[in-house]
């Protein structure tokens, strides 16, 4: 059992908990005699250094975690390996050596500072892994410049502009935040989306006439999904991961909360919206009809890809997706003249502008907006 003072602020708590899950990582990996390489065991003494004994030299610090040999032969022939370490070692005695991290210190450091939502996080791991496995290398500090754009030159071979673009702004953050702590001298991703030209995709607007029509065509237990999704304009991840204690038929609402399996993106998903008067009446038959407890849909959850409503191939059977309800509800909502902040606060969308942040929307402000979705 360790323990430590985390600091005095919210800021220095989560850099010294990175700092002291970092030595714990290396304390676990020596108790279960996992080998470090001698560069490693050299850089883990640098939290140490003012321990080390002045009258020590580059050498005996060698000799202190290595017996690689000076020479390779009786004829003085210099090892190169010791001649690396040997520069290690001194950088590490002045005090300018910096320890080598990897990606999955980068990922719980970024964790820490950034607190990410769950598809978020499953992003930056995906593609740094892939990062590090294109370029062959193993800590943080060896990817260049050169490493980054090889690897966007690879990626806009066999994606799509606009994929590449949002792919190289997660490494861009990661090693923002890699640059932020110290841990590179530069950021090898920055600006790299300037010259990726992605063609503008125009938005048709989404109609459901023929889906109303057709909606009966949807396999059975698809139906009460669609109908919340029809009349409440929610994500289709939010709903796939409703509980039913998550609806309130008493107080004729929808919370929209975290769990542990549907973490919600931000805190301005976390809300409270009405329920449709078209959609009240399906939802109080649904709980006469059955015994309703925990997930509404846990049919909906791919435990593999850690996603909600994935694959449900409505389009198909409906002629749209389940996102479709959501353009749709946005849609019809702004021709109606609500005020966007009304809109906002229904879809749990974050504020673009700081006016927005300020002030709140009553749910009598709601109920009689969300009423105008036909």
């Amino acid at each position: 059992m360790w323990r430590r003072k985390a600091g005095t602020t919210l800021a220095e708590a989560k850099r010294n908990a990175a700092v002291f899950l970092q030595e714990t990582e290396q304390l676990i990996q020596q108790a279960q005699g996992q080998q470090q390489t001698d560069e490693q065991k050299l850089l883990s003494l640098i939290p140490k250094r003012e321990e080390i004994p002045d009258d020590i030299d580059a050498h005996d610090l060698i000799q202190s975690v290595t017996r690689e040999p000076t020479y390779l032969d009786s004829k003085g022939t210099v090892n190169p390996e010791y001649l690396k370490l040997y520069e290690t070692a001194k950088n590490v005695l002045d005090g300018s050596a910096r320890p080598m991290h990897t990606p999955e210190q980068l990922l719980t450091r970024a964790a820490l500072l950034k607190d990410p939502s769950q598809s978020t996080a499953f992003e930056w791991r995906r593609y740094l892994l892939k990062l590090m496995e294109h370029s062959g290398k193993e800590y943080i500090q060896e990817i260049t410049r050169d490493d980054a754009l090889a690897w966007r030159a690879e990626e806009l071979g066999r994606c799509q502009a606009s994929t590449v673009k949002t792919r190289l702004r997660f490494l861009n953050g990661l090693f923002g935040v890699a640059e932020e702590e110290g841990w590179v001298q530069s950021n090898p991703f920055k600006d790299l989306t300037k010259r990726v030209k992605a063609k503008p995709k125009k938005k048709e607007v989404v109609v459901l006439d023929q889906a109303d029509q057709s909606w009966q065509k949807l396999p059975q237990h698809h139906q009460l999904l669609w109908h919340i999704l029809r009349w409440s304009g929610a994500h289709a991840s939010e709903v796939g991961g409703l509980r039913w204690e998550d609806i309130d038929l008493q107080e004729e609402v929808i919370h929209f909360k975290s769990h542990e399996t549907r973490p919600l993106k931000n805190s301005y998903r976390v809300r409270t919206v009405p329920i449709h008067s078209r959609l009240l009446p399906i939802l109080k038959q649904e709980q006469l009809d059955e015994r309703c407890e925990g997930l509404i849909f846990p049919w909906a959850y791919s435990a593999k890809r850690d996603r909600w409503c994935e694959a449900m191939h409505w389009h198909k059977i409906i002629g749209v997706s389940p996102k479709a309800t959501h353009d749709w509800a946005a849609t019809c909502l702004r021709s109606k003249d609500i005020n966007e902040s009304v809109i906002g606060r229904l879809f749990g969308h974050t504020p673009k502008t700081q006016t927005s942040v300020y002030g709140a929307v009553d749910l009598p402000t709601m109920r009689k907006a969300l009423e105008q979705l036909t």
